[in-house]
């Protein structure tokens, strides 16, 4: 049995790069590897030395009572990782990595999510493998720029990482284009499903049980994130329209504060959901409206009716690529597109065939990626 490390970003309190990680360790699982999830602390002490913002006493306490909805989350976020999640012992820093002996582990992964997003990491290396030694075999799982091009002061030290890896994948375009332009690698390059599209929708409802959600009324399902990019007011402005047009009441997964700077909509607020509640709360959904990856990826594969709001700069295209691989180009919405051309009802029958094509070649492509 291969014995696989993926190291990648599972700490910040979002569902998206939970959901990924657990996922990519169940796609090693199927594949029949021993998958250890690499403990590294992030951030840790040389982030906070460049300028990330460290938590005071007061956010600790109030994380551990649980004091807002975020908090809650948090907590819920962290009691799945300790259940789910098969750790490695923990690495509090790149120095105690570099430290460590990886001859037992046949390949070192990394991703998926913003691994190599210069403008968040800042450029550790620690996502680039760099403190592996040259003989251990590496390899990129749809991991993630979500920039159009790299700050030139990072250009060097990726070019040195990344150009030792045995196999590469991302999730989008960019990732191709600044990997082989940019960094000038003459290697093969390969766009691969996020992760947690490599899961069925069968698949998620039988490994995550059941919540206590019961479903009473059609709804649209709100999960709006702006770290990126800013989709204020417009997101509110499409749901407000659809929600009208259809008669559907909308549930807020995330940005939801007050109905009115929710041009009037009132929203049921479930910002301190479960991983239990985030897979219902989508499997049950009648449409949904967000301006996150892993909100446009979740619905796509439980076949629902979506508005994928994106920048109009083009410079993250993860939503889009994906969108477009699978032929849904009139669900991806530019911030400022008229409200009346806006349909997000698709044929699913041939998404979700499309999707299912796509997930059997990305599957292929990790196993060969982990075998030669």
């Amino acid at each position: 049995m291969k014995k696989i490390g993926l190291i990648t970003i599972y700490s910040v309190p979002n569902y998206g790069s939970v959901l990924q990680a657990y996922a990519t360790q169940e796609v090693f699982k199927k594949m029949g590897t021993d998958c250890y999830i690499i403990n590294y602390t992030y951030p840790n002490q040389w982030h906070y030395s460049i300028g990330f913002k460290k938590p005071n006493l007061k956010n600790k306490v109030a994380q551990f009572l649980g004091v807002r909805a975020i908090h809650r989350k948090q907590k819920k976020l962290q009691a799945f990782k300790k259940k789910y999640f098969h750790f490695t012992k923990e690495y509090p820093t790149l120095d105690a990595l570099r430290q460590e002996n990886w001859n037992e582990y046949d390949v070192i992964a990394t991703g998926s999510d913003q691994i190599w997003n210069a403008k968040y990491l800042k450029g550790d290396s620690t996502f680039m493998l760099s403190y592996l030694p040259d003989n251990i075999k590496r390899i990129s799982i749809a991991s993630s720029f979500a920039l159009k091009s790299l700050p030139p002061q990072y250009i060097d030290k990726y070019k040195k990482h990344l150009s030792k890896f045995n196999a590469l994948s991302v999730r989008e375009q960019n990732g191709i284009n600044i990997i082989n332009n940019e960094l000038s690698i003459d290697k093969e390059v390969k766009i691969i499903l996020d992760p947690t599209l490599l899961l069925s929708k069968e698949e998620w409802l039988n490994l995550i049980p059941r919540s206590n959600f019961h479903k009473t009324s059609k709804y649209i399902l709100f999960y709006m994130l702006d770290y990126a990019f800013n989709p204020k007011p417009y997101i509110f402005e499409v749901t407000a329209y659809l929600a009208t047009k259809y008669g559907y009441k909308v549930i807020a997964l995330e940005g939801y504060k007050k109905k009115e700077e929710a041009c009037g909509i009132e929203m049921t607020d479930k910002t301190d959901a479960s991983i239990y509640e985030f897979i219902d709360l989508f499997a049950n959904a009648d449409m949904v409206i967000t301006s996150s990856f892993h909100g446009t990826a979740f619905a796509l594969n439980f076949g629902k009716p979506l508005v994928s709001i994106i920048p109009n700069d083009k410079g993250d295209d993860r939503q889009s690529t994906l969108l477009t691989t699978l032929g849904l180009e009139q669900c991806v919405i530019p911030i400022g597109t008229d409200l009346q051309r806006i349909f997000p009802i698709y044929d699913t029958s041939s998404e979700q065939c499309k999707l299912n094509m796509k997930r059997v070649k990305s599957i292929n492509w990790i196993k060969q990626a982990i075998s030669q």
